[in-house]
């Protein structure tokens, strides 16, 4: 796989945009405003005629293929911190976070729908105000997001790339890999939001509580 089939953006990148990827302007267009098929030929009017078969193929992910892709991510995030954490830390595998996934899930669709990617939406809406929105309640909270294009973004291999791409970074915690290591973290919830066509967006919240939330 060519590195010009895929992007990756790290924190860095992120920061160097003040804190939010800025993208062109998109034309959203709903499928109630779209005829199911052409009109009859005698009755077509100049101009590019759309239909919602059109634009089927740029439909999300279902539930059936989304819910699968975030558990493996869900293990992949556990099995790195199994083989790198050390021992006497005695941290157990992080608990996954239902409403912290939801978050999650909502950030990666709204970066796919809009075609951005940052930890703070275009409105200024950061993690810790998405959590608060949710009634998630935490002592400390973190976020990773990984972005893959192209062939590499597909189902699983996309998640691959990411997680390696994460844990390949410096060993601190001020990064994606650190998120992933950090002690600290009790619970996990991660949101996939993945078009078949090649885009595959990844986000992992991260939180520290007191509580088991149900």
């Amino acid at each position: 796989m060519n590195d010009s089939d895929r992007l990756r953006l790290t924190a860095e990148d992120i920061a160097a945009q003040d804190g939010r990827v800025t993208a062109p302007p998109v034309l959203t267009i709903g499928l109630a405003d779209i005829p199911d098929a052409p009109p009859p030929a005698g009755q077509r009017r100049h101009g590019i005629q759309i239909t919602s078969a059109d634009i089927a193929a740029f439909e999300p992910a279902s539930e059936e293929v989304i819910g699968p892709l975030e558990q493996r991510a869900f293990a992949l995030v556990n099995a790195a911190r199994a083989e790198q954490l050390p021992r006497w830390l005695n941290r157990g595998p992080l608990r996954w976070h239902s409403a912290l996934a939801a978050v999650a899930r909502q950030h990666s669709a709204d970066m796919l729908q809009r075609r951005y990617v940052a930890h703070v939406t275009p409105e200024g809406i950061s993690v810790s105000r998405r959590l608060e929105r949710a009634s998630i309640s935490y002592l400390a909270c973190g976020e990773n997001i990984g972005v893959v294009y192209g062939p590499a973004s597909r189902g699983e291999q996309g998640l691959i790339e990411i997680q390696t791409a994460f844990m390949n970074q410096p060993r601190r915690l001020a990064n994606h890999r650190g998120n992933i290591l950090n002690p600290v973290w009790t619970h996990v919830g991660i949101g996939v939001a993945y078009s078949p066509e090649g885009q595959l967006i990844v986000t992992q919240n991260f939180v520290a509580t007191l509580t088991n939330p149900a």
